[in-house]
């Protein structure tokens, strides 16, 4: 710890103690800045786990990704998946309450614009 009561003799080195510690912590918060923005190698996950977590068959999982409707990578004859992408693809296939398809039908009609019909006369 350093003292409170520094004479002017000794403010010179004060200050180059402190510059060295500001230096110091502007290398760590630099270093734990750069170890922050590493992306995060996310693991993959087999058949089991992907239909454990979106709670499907596994014939049905093998048939979403033959007709390529789920997301999933095939390093040679097995199947692989990552989490964010499964959960991602989960909520993207959210489908509408009754309320929510009535409610944008009905803005949809409203939205659109009325035209007076073609007339046939003199064809």
């Amino acid at each position: 710890m350093m003292e409170t009561n520094i004479s002017f003799e000794a403010m010179p080195q004060a200050i180059q103690d402190l510059l060295l510690k500001v230096d110091s912590l502007q290398n760590e918060i630099r270093d734990m800045r750069n170890q922050c923005n590493k992306p995060v190698e996310e693991s993959m996950i087999g058949i089991n786990e992907a239909c454990e977590m979106i709670g499907l068959a596994k014939s049905t999982v093998y048939a979403l990704a033959s007709a390529h409707k789920i997301p999933h990578y095939q390093p040679g004859k097995m199947l692989k998946f990552k989490r964010s992408e499964l959960q991602e693809w989960m909520e993207n296939g959210r489908q509408k309450t009754i309320i929510q398809t009535t409610d944008s039908l009905i803005e949809e009609m409203q939205k659109g614009t009325r035209r007076k019909p073609r007339s046939n006369f003199g064809r």
